[in-house]
């Protein structure tokens, strides 16, 4: 089966087209999910099922990387199926386990144009990964964990018992970020640091969910091209600020001069969210400076910036 091999003993991964998702064997038939896809649009739920019915697969638990709709939006279907246990981190665990907590995190957008993909993103967590825990303990099993907030913020890479680290959305491929217009950081600084912690992880290969394995020695490599990458896309930004624009004005020329297509208000608020981290990095950064002045946030660029 194409769509699902074995990336070293009894770490595999499921293709699913968009994502890659990692699957410990326990046996023959039981698994440990490392992310479970998208529900949105049905296609990664359609493949993961599949994968999971064409190998006869039994999912005894699920560990999210983090709380965004495509890592965890099948949640809840594999529990359904097979009465899983979910194991998630940190505040995004909490966020995810009722409506009002997703509610009052995605405020810019009406509840009506939200609520299928809040609705994705909603599900019982049975076991909270502990902010001091380096590991977890599932099926008899092992798994390390490295907290890499940056992304998300409880975002974690897991590492199975065959050194296989499933480094979700801390990394993208650097063939796969370079297509991006504005790749997502929730905080440039943190997100670097994470980044660079990978390196810490010593693993024999990585999963990365968007999307490819690599090799040990080639994790500096694609650390480093993710970094300049942002950086890079950061100073787009900065060629359109104009003296005086507010954040909006400047989210506009964003979306207009990348030409990035909205089709909803929910795309837009994603991506109004996705802009502002790059703001707070060119400020932090001292490439702009931002003043009150009647009731807006204006910026300037600062003329002769280090950098």
């Amino acid at each position: 089966m194409k769509d699902f091999y074995c990336v070293k003993n009894n770490t595999w991964c499921i293709d699913t087209g968009r994502t890659l998702i990692g699957v410990y064997r326990l046996n023959d038939s039981d698994v440990i999910m490392l992310d479970s896809g998208s529900a949105m649009g049905g296609t990664e739920t359609k493949k993961l099922m599949e994968v999971i019915g064409g190998a006869q697969l039994n999912v005894r638990a699920v560990i999210a990387t983090h709380g965004h709709l495509d890592h965890i939006g099948n949640n809840d279907l594999l529990k359904d199926l097979f009465n899983c246990d979910i194991y998630m981190y940190g505040a995004e665990a909490y966020m995810c386990r009722d409506m009002e907590s997703l509610r009052m995190q995605h405020s810019l957008s009406p509840y009506g144009a939200i609520k299928s993909a809040l609705e994705c993103m909603m599900g019982e967590v049975d076991e909270y990964i502990s902010p001091e825990a380096d590991s977890v303990d599932i099926c008899g099993k092992t798994f390390g964990i490295l907290h890499t907030p940056g992304h998300s913020m409880s975002h974690i890479a897991i590492v199975t018992p065959d050194n296989i680290g499933m480094l979700g959305d801390a990394l993208m491929t650097e063939n796969e970020i370079v297509k991006t217009k504005i790749p997502y950081a929730s905080n440039f600084a943190v997100d670097f640091a994470s980044k660079r912690r990978l390196l810490s992880l010593n693993c024999d290969r990585y999963i990365i969910s968007h999307r490819g394995v690599r090799s040990g020695w080639e994790l500096e490599r694609e650390v480093e091209a993710n970094i300049n990458y942002l950086k890079e896309r950061a100073d787009v930004v900065l060629s359109y600020i104009d003296e005086g624009m507010c954040f909006d004005d400047i989210a506009a020329a964003v979306i207009t001069c990348m030409n990035i297509k909205i089709g909803n208000r929910y795309i837009f608020g994603d991506i109004h969210a996705m802009i502002m981290p790059y703001v707070q990095y060119l400020e932090e950064t001292g490439k702009i400076e931002g003043r009150y002045e009647d009731g807006y946030i204006r910026y300037s660029v600062v003329e002769n910036h280090e950098g």
